[in-house]
């Protein structure tokens, strides 16, 4: 089975450059997955009844926070808070499974917060904090506070010329996530093409800028990172072996050489190493050759039983082509991010600028298309004409902002 969408959009900052002919295919090895005959297996979605937990956001200046309390009555105890990436270090975060309903007049929930050390957080009036039901709360400035009338969110959103390409909007957007977004519990995840080394140069050159994400999906949703304890990137568990099923690289690999043998290197070549990974073959394909090749290649991993998505992308003479698993895609891995993250799928709201977010937009129960997109993408808008898409008259992380607001986030946007 081979799926192939052609999606017309900017080949720009994400991938460095354009795919312009004259960049011979490089020598590299990369470790062929054994190819796996099942299907890909969808994301589960349970339909059991959630345990009642309370999840509880807390801003400190405390590199660590804990949590020293009793559930219903119960033993105290002291349980760690994990810090929440994308809070710039000012927040932190705990879901704790509780019974149903304390047991009056015991609250279901007493507690203090401590740092591990010498420093404790208690209410501004002395005693405890308490909090008496199942929820979701915030405790900040010695307050604690429902937001259970907050939407929850899981943001998943492009990157350039959607989340950047307005400073002065990106600051806005960073001070509402902050404000707004974190004591909610919202998390937010990057879907862009960019891969890891150029999505760093980015955070580097938008410091202070750019909001750390709590997820990053990148290179086509191929790769799933995570910010690790010691502060560096590292692969998401669990989201690689998914792409294996129906996936053979090496027969990937043959069939492009193939193809480029076939249509020559002035209509075909493979793109630099970094572009590609285990679960992605990228290659650069004159616009007048590009049907001749995804014909080529699905006809000879057909006979393989490989199983690939063939996306193309781009405007002008030279597109790119990714060939990827079946399992692999913006749409796909913005599914992994909510499961990881513990969303469901309606907490979903995802935002771009070009065709080639299309797929994560479909997948979206809420999506933003932001004032500056591409022809394509708003091609798409009409065609659809989804209920779920929200087309804003900002651009830019304006339109982000705006489409938020509009969903009942509680953002203001300016006068446009």
């Amino acid at each position: 089975m081979v799926s192939l969408r052609l999606v017309c959009s900017a080949a720009g900052p994400p991938r460095a450059d354009n795919p312009v002919p004259n960049q011979a295919p490089k020598n590299q090895t990369i470790r062929p997955r054994p190819q796996a005959t099942a299907n890909p297996q969808p994301l589960r979605r349970s339909t059991a009844a959630p345990q009642p937990s309370v999840e509880l956001a807390y801003s400190t200046g405390w590199s660590g926070a804990s949590l020293h309390g009793s559930i219903a009555g119960q033993e105290w105890q002291t349980l760690g808070l994990k810090p929440v990436v994308s809070g710039a270090g000012a927040w932190h975060h705990l879901n704790l499974p509780v019974p149903a309903q304390g047991n009056p007049p015991t609250p279901l929930l007493e507690f203090v917060m401590t740092n591990g050390a010498s420093g404790w957080d208690k209410p501004t009036e002395g005693g405890h904090y308490t909090i008496a039901a199942p929820g979701r709360y915030c405790l900040q400035h010695g307050r604690v506070e429902s937001v259970a009338h907050s939407r929850r969110l899981l943001l998943v959103t492009d990157l350039d010329d959607t989340l950047v390409g307005d400073d002065e909007a990106t600051a806005a957007f960073r001070d509402w996530w902050l404000a707004r977004a974190m004591p909610a519990g919202a998390r937010l995840v990057y879907n862009t093409g960019r891969a890891l080394g150029l999505f760093e140069d980015l955070l580097c050159a938008k410091r202070g800028l750019l909001p750390e994400p709590d997820l990053l999906l990148s290179a086509v949703g191929t790769r799933v990172y995570e910010r690790g304890a010691e502060g560096a990137w590292r692969a998401a568990p669990g989201h690689a072996p998914r792409l294996d099923a129906g996936w053979d690289l090496e027969a990937v690999r043959d069939a492009a050489y193939a193809a480029l043998a076939a249509v020559g290197r002035d209509a075909m070549h493979f793109r630099p190493p970094a572009e590609q990974n285990e679960h992605k073959v990228t290659c650069g394909v004159h616009v007048g050759a590009l049907a001749r090749v995804a014909q080529d290649v699905r006809e000879r991993l057909a006979r393989h039983g490989v199983q690939l998505r063939l996306v193309a992308s781009g405007v002008g003479d030279w597109r790119f082509l990714d060939l990827v698993p079946m399992a692999a895609g913006k749409r796909q891995a913005m599914d992994f991010a909510a499961e990881t993250l513990g969303f469901r799928h309606e907490d979903i709201v995802a935002a771009g600028d070009s065709g080639n977010d299309v797929d994560m937009l479909e997948g979206a129960p809420a999506a933003i298309v932001v004032a500056n997109a591409q022809p394509d993408l708003l091609e798409w808008v009409e065609r659809s004409r989804s209920p779920g898409v929200i087309r804003t008259r900002g651009s830019r992380a304006w339109g982000i902002l705006e489409g938020l607001e509009r969903l009942g986030c509680g953002f203001q946007p300016p006068t446009l």
